[in-house]
């Protein structure tokens, strides 16, 4: 079973809204948020989401070293196989702390996408340098489906396996 971090911001991983933008990192070893829809689908990938990784996305702007670091750190001590950082759906800064870790993980060697719907700014930014998985806006029409293409692309990453040309259309 490969192992896969989630990585959210403070309001997707329930640590309250925008009063909570300043939280620094954090994690849990279970699957938070939306992780609670998308372990069962991994799990269908023979993987499985081993932690949550989480902080405001305001902190991780004031402080990009130190959570880059955190994360990386954190998800080598869980010897993962990839992460998935997101839905970031149209939050235009939870999708810049995404793609900006997403490209970090990968750099490092772990393999990796971000998710977020067209409408992110982070996308036209970040799609050409890492994979960014194609979410709805705000959770809407399709968000069941898009649940299973990250697991399947992130499981794909994960076992080491080539994207398809259909995996492929699934990205931006």
């Amino acid at each position: 079973m490969k192992k896969i971090i989630l990585i959210l911001n403070h309001v997707t991983a329930g640590m309250g809204s925008d009063e909570n933008a300043q939280l620094p990192p954090s994690g849990k070893k279970a699957a938070l948020g939306p992780g609670r829809t998308l372990n069962p689908l991994f799990q269908e990938q023979d993987a499985q989401i081993v932690a949550t990784l989480y902080c405001g996305d305001q902190y991780y702007h004031e402080h990009q070293e130190e959570v880059n670091k955190k994360f990386v750190g954190f998800a080598k001590k869980f010897d993962a196989d990839a992460v998935l950082c997101g839905p970031a759906m149209h939050y235009p800064n939870f999708g810049e702390m995404a793609a900006g870790l997403t490209k970090v993980f990968n750099a490092q060697g772990i393999p990796g996408a971000a998710a977020m719907s067209e409408e992110n700014p982070a996308v036209a930014i970040y799609a050409k340098d890492i994979y960014i998985l194609k979410m709805p806006k705000k959770g809407g029409i399709g968000l069941n489906d898009s649940y299973k293409k990250m697991a399947h692309v992130v499981s794909q990453l994960a076992h080491g396996k080539p994207l398809t040309e259909a995996d492929q259309d699934d990205l931006f």
